[in-house]
């Protein structure tokens, strides 16, 4: 049975040095960057519980995003260190709901606010599983506890 929480998990910190090559020509934070930014820190925070990435493609699960929504509402700069918080909002039935915010190290505010649903699917034949494969189900459990 997949839980449907009552409230979200804690909220899991990802922290990135912007590099030159995350920006424009500007210097700012180039948009694609903070979706890159975004997964890796949802796989930072498996890995936080004990799952690698790796782990799913051995057993033939791909983690696909099937929604993605982000506002963009402060720009962040290059040579700034920018911290990803990462939480699962909601689990319902296989897809699962994260929010995620990124900030500038030195801010209260969030510069960018985020929710990107998944669902895992199998990989050679890309249909959407009916339930978790019991690795990704454990981790998502020890996230939300």
């Amino acid at each position: 049975m997949n839980p449907i929480p009552t409230q979200s998990s804690p909220w899991f910190e990802y922290y990135v040095h912007v590099q030159p090559r995350h920006t424009d020509y500007a210097g700012v934070v180039w948009h694609g960057s903070c979706l890159e930014w975004m997964e890796a820190a949802r796989i930072a925070a498996f890995r936080t519980v004990g799952l690698e990435y790796s782990e799913l493609v051995q057993v033939g699960c791909d983690l696909p995003v099937i929604d993605v929504s982000v506002r963009y509402q402060k720009v962040i700069k290059m040579g700034e260190v920018a911290i990803v918080k990462s939480r699962i909002s909601r689990f319902e039935k296989v897809r699962l709901y994260w929010d995620q915010q990124v900030f500038c190290a030195d801010d209260k505010k969030p510069c960018i606010v985020g929710e990107v649903t998944l669902v895992p699917v199998q990989s050679e034949s890309g249909r959407i599983l009916r339930r978790l494969p019991q690795l990704l189900q454990d981790a998502v459990d020890k996230i939300l506890c």
